[in-house]
């Protein structure tokens, strides 16, 4: 999840509202991991709080230059790049971010958003159709999360103890199985947490 206690720390500064706090810490930890893309993603994050878009587009784009191919850092970007108004960026990071992960539900429906406010209705349908079949499938790993919950092997573990989860750790995974689910949360309330993350805009609630 964290790379070391500064980056939690940073972490905590930034569900707690501390947006400077947060900068400070993530910049400490970026000196002992200059190019860890999560570390970079978050600070990006944090900047975006900050209103400071210059900053907040230079750690997006270098967590990008070191993972090209991987569609949630484009999706991170695209988020940026929307809220400071420069939709048709934004559509171009979405529309590469759906061409690496075409299963991406949440890319689709950002994209399908920004192409109604651009006039295109029935490509934005299409991309709100793909985005609804998709998210039924949210629905399965939530019954998956029941069953872990319910899992004795999991009967030590506590749900409140448990550390957020950094949402570049799912893209990475295939959750099809509940094995694999159970290898990146631990209850029901963490995998929660992190679905919520994402679609309220990176916000931590």
């Amino acid at each position: 999840m964290f790379v070391n206690k500064t980056h939690e720390k940073a972490h905590e500064a930034l569900k707690n509202g501390d947006i400077q706090k947060a900068i400070q810490l993530y910049s400490k930890a970026l000196e002992d991991f200059p190019k860890d893309c999560n570390l970079l993603s978050d600070r990006g994050v944090a900047y975006l709080h900050a209103n400071d878009k210059v900053k907040c587009y230079a750690d997006f784009d270098s967590a990008l230059m070191i993972q090209p191919n991987y569609s949630y850092r484009y999706a991170s970007r695209a988020f940026a790049k929307n809220n400071f108004g420069d939709i048709d960026g934004a559509i171009e990071d979405y529309e590469k971010a759906v061409e690496l992960d075409p299963d991406d539900a949440i890319a689709h429906n950002n994209l399908g958003l920004l192409l109604e406010q651009k006039g295109y209705k029935r490509a934005s349908e299409e991309r709100f159709e793909r985005a609804d079949k998709l998210s039924k499938n949210e629905d399965h790993l939530l019954e998956m999360m029941d069953d872990l919950e319910n899992d004795k092997c999991d009967e030590n573990k506590n749900a409140s103890d448990a550390t957020p989860i950094d949402p570049s750790i799912v893209r990475d995974r295939n959750l099809s199985t509940a094995s694999e689910l159970k290898k990146v949360f631990t209850s029901k309330s963490q995998f929660m947490e992190f679905m919520n993350f994402i679609k309220n805009g990176f916000k931590i609630k």
